[in-house]
């Protein structure tokens, strides 16, 4: 994403961060919660009318998770995060000739975990010493068969023997920094590594021949686009800048609202084109526990090709490039915190 697009990101995060309602002092020790949140539709059509429609069957879910310790001078930060969803479109047999049924397809799967430890510089001080460490990838395997049945599905379905798309590890991205983190009050973090590394793993040679996933591939590719020679991971190094905000409104703190922007730029590789992470989330509670969440993250990163929307074009999508990721959820949350 070119630098001219962060002061506008820059700027509504830290909107968000001059909002911010001094709370309570968090208390010592542990704190654990979770949210699990579900959406399901379902529609049954038997001798439909001419136009009615089709049968259909999805299922989305999410978890989302934390681990905060706080003693002392220490802050320790986890978090997890999965996003998951199948649908199915229509009934019967894919196409004649073979026996495959109609398969589930995946409409979303994405993997997050996030640790960042932090020692406060000065007892009653505002900045931290802080490592900080995240990964990324996916959970279940996705297969593509363009020439049989469009979709990104979890399995070969038509026992073609082909190789995976992607799976877990391949491909998923991970960062490791060591910088300093500043935080004004329990809304806000401002985290900053001016040597921070990064790696692209594609740990599977087949998925790393095809070299979509960011992993360095070299050669001509043939008339399959899989090129010869390949490497399964990709390091970097680089500067890496996390802002965070969380805060809760209304009475009873009914709504809650959370950003995270991570902003990376590659020293080995166009510093000026800055990897673009933003992950946010808006809760509004229907009861005690129950919740309806909102998921809604942007996600860009210079040496990865993603589909290229157009909705003009077959399945809605013409060819792969580099593109700003954007991916919305909508989920009924049941959610404890302990």
């Amino acid at each position: 994403m070119k630098t001219r697009l962060l002061p506008l990101l820059l700027f509504l995060l830290c909107t968000c961060a001059l909002a911010a309602q001094e709370k309570e002092p968090v208390p010592e020790g542990w704190r654990v919660g979770a949210g699990i949140g579900l959406d399901i539709t379902q529609l049954l059509q038997i001798n439909p009318k001419q136009g009615a429609g089709q049968n259909r069957l999805g299922f989305g879910s999410a978890i989302n998770s934390f681990a905060k310790f706080r003693r002392g001078r220490l802050d320790w930060d986890n978090t997890l995060l999965w996003q998951f969803g199948l649908q199915r479109l229509g009934a019967g047999i894919v196409s004649q000739g073979l026996t495959s049924k109609i398969p589930f397809q995946k409409t979303v799967d994405e993997l997050r975990l996030g640790s960042k430890y932090g020692y406060r510089i000065k007892e009653d001080g505002k900045l931290f010493y802080s490592v900080n460490a995240t990964f990324l990838s996916q959970f279940f395997p996705t297969y593509q068969f363009p020439d049989i049945y469009s979709g990104n599905f979890i399995s070969d379905f038509a026992d073609t023997g082909r190789s995976p798309l992607s799976k877990f590890l391949a491909p998923a991205t991970a960062t490791l920094s060591v910088g300093i983190d500043y935080q004004p009050n329990e809304n806000v973090s401002i985290f900053f590594s001016p040597v921070s590394s990064k790696f692209i793993i594609v740990a599977n040679d087949s998925i790393a021949s095809r070299g979509v996933h960011g992993n360095p591939v070299s050669g001509e590719a043939n008339e399959l686009g899989i090129y010869p020679e390949f490497d399964n991971i990709d390091p970097q190094i680089g500067a890496l800048a996390q802002l965070g905000y969380a805060n809760s409104f209304l009475e009873d703190d009914r709504i809650t609202f959370t950003s995270k922007l991570g902003l990376y730029s590659n020293y080995l590789r166009n510093p000026q084109n800055v990897d673009v992470d933003w992950q946010n989330s808006f809760t509004y509670a229907l009861t005690e526990h129950l919740q309806f969440t909102l998921f809604a993250n942007l996600f860009y990163d210079d040496d990865i090709r993603v589909r290229i929307t157009d909705y003009s074009a077959p399945n809605g999508t013409a060819g792969l490039g580099k593109r700003v990721s954007f991916t919305e959820q909508i989920l009924i949350t049941y959610a404890r915190t302990f």
